[in-house]
């Protein structure tokens, strides 16, 4: 028998799902409205987040580099704060939007699948957004000289300290392979 965390994950994949094609039908009908402005800017907010991180990413691995952890950070924070908006904006276009002719007892029904997937996803991205910030993207890392070659220092371990080494590319960007890691530092001059 399943529990309720064991149904959680397909059933926030779901209301991802459903609430993008709300939000798409909301940005289609509801023009106009005071709300509709605000979804719309926060649906452009979101998409570049997303095209900075997602596109940066696969356009970087084409050079051997990756995001280093500020700007991942930043972009996964406003990704996740324009989310947030995103589905309180496209709940209120969406509940109060009434269409003469459509069954009331299935505009009811939409209202509240509506109410229940936003809710949820609300919840969850609430629950696990912040934790998946502080914890998959908030690496310390420092820029460290070692044999006249500069690398970026990552402790990426979680409980235990676990130092990673990859090749120094700037201030937002990293190289992707590691050319160190261990359980000990470096040392370095």
């Amino acid at each position: 028998m399943y529990g309720l965390f064991e149904l959680l994950l397909p059933l926030t994949g779901w209301s991802v799902l459903v609430m993008a094609i709300i939000g798409v039908c909301c940005l289609v009908l509801c023009r106009g409205e005071e709300n509709h402005k605000h979804l719309v800017r926060t649906t452009e907010v979101f998409l570049g987040a997303l095209a900075l991180l997602a596109g940066g990413n696969i356009l970087l691995r084409q050079f051997g580099l990756t995001w280093r952890s500020g700007p991942e950070v930043v972009l996964f924070g406003v990704m996740l704060v324009s989310g947030w908006l995103g589905v309180l904006f496209t709940l209120a276009c969406f509940l109060p939007l009434n269409r003469p002719g459509s069954n009331r007892f299935l505009r009811r029904g939409a209202k509240a699948a509506a109410l229940f997937f936003g809710s949820l996803l609300l919840l969850v991205s609430l629950w696990m957004g912040p934790m998946m910030l502080i914890f998959a993207c908030g690496d310390d890392e420092r820029v460290v000289e070692y044999q006249d070659q500069l690398l970026l220092e990552v402790d990426d371990g979680f409980m235990d300290p676990h130092w990673s080494y990859y090749v120094y590319h700037g201030p937002l960007v990293r190289g992707r392979e590691r050319v160190y890691e261990d359980y000990e530092p470096l040392v370095y001059s």
